[in-house]
């Protein structure tokens, strides 16, 4: 098998995950430029490639026996699957779990989910398109680097409505952060500040891929709650004089 075949599936498979040189530079710590060097010259060495298949969530067999699908990864969901997600407890968690990149034996051992269920349930992930079943009990993920949920849809809608248990902590683990700052700046900056807390938010994604060869506890469960809206409290609005 030519190196050709190997680095073009590499690229083939950045594509796929609307992945960028730079993106795989910064999740392996090297220099876009360094990047660039390995893909175009079509040569690193084996530690190397086992690295760059690891940012991709592949194995080095994946990489050389195929590569990806045509198919379009997923970048949102329909209102209908969400629906499904949310009617059913057990196959939510398990789609938050795959999409962190569980093994099946994580699954088990942590959940109270059997193997028969889990297989059962990973089969209806499949189904809706957020998976791919591989031999041996393993799946592939087939969600895009920018998925995200319905803004209003039923996922959303759930989560929103837990924001007061999510809310009623403090905020003091040397992980954890809560700051509100109520400003009044241009449209202009307001734009950008949204474009740089959606890095935020890609740079969070992206670090599940690079933690997932780590111990499941040793990977800390956060979520990330990253707001900006144009709003006043209602207390406030109460003293402004009208329009």
């Amino acid at each position: 098998m030519s190196r050709v075949f190997v680095f073009d599936s590499i690229r083939a498979h950045l594509k796929a995950r609307a992945m960028t040189y730079r993106d795989l530079a910064s999740a392996l710590e090297l220099s876009e430029s360094s990047i660039k060097r390995i893909i175009s010259s079509n040569d690193c060495t084996l530690e190397r490639l086992e690295e760059i298949c690891h940012c991709l969530q592949l194995d080095l067999s994946d990489l050389l026996n195929s590569a990806p699908r045509k198919r379009r990864l997923l970048n949102q969901l329909t209102w209908k699957q969400e629906e499904e997600l949310t009617k059913n407890k057990e196959l939510l968690i398990l789609a938050v779990c795959v999409m962190n990149l569980w093994s099946l034996e994580d699954v088990i051992e942590h959940l109270h989910i059997s193997e028969t269920q889990c297989l059962k349930l990973l089969g209806t992930l499949e189904r809706i398109g957020l998976i791919e079943l591989q031999p041996g009990n393993r799946y592939k993920l087939l969600v895009a680097r920018h998925f995200s949920w319905i803004t209003t849809g039923p996922i959303m809608t759930m989560v929103t409505a837990m924001a007061g248990d999510y809310f009623n902590h403090h905020f003091n683990e040397s992980v954890e952060i809560l700051k509100i700052v109520n400003v009044r700046i241009s449209r202009q900056a307001a734009e950008h500040l949204r474009r740089r807390l959606e890095l935020i938010v890609q740079e969070y994604a992206d670090q599940v891929a690079t933690d997932s060869h780590l111990p499941l506890m040793e990977r800390v469960p956060l979520s990330v709650c990253i707001a900006a809206r144009t709003w006043v409290p209602e207390f406030m609005t109460q003293l402004f004089r009208s329009a």
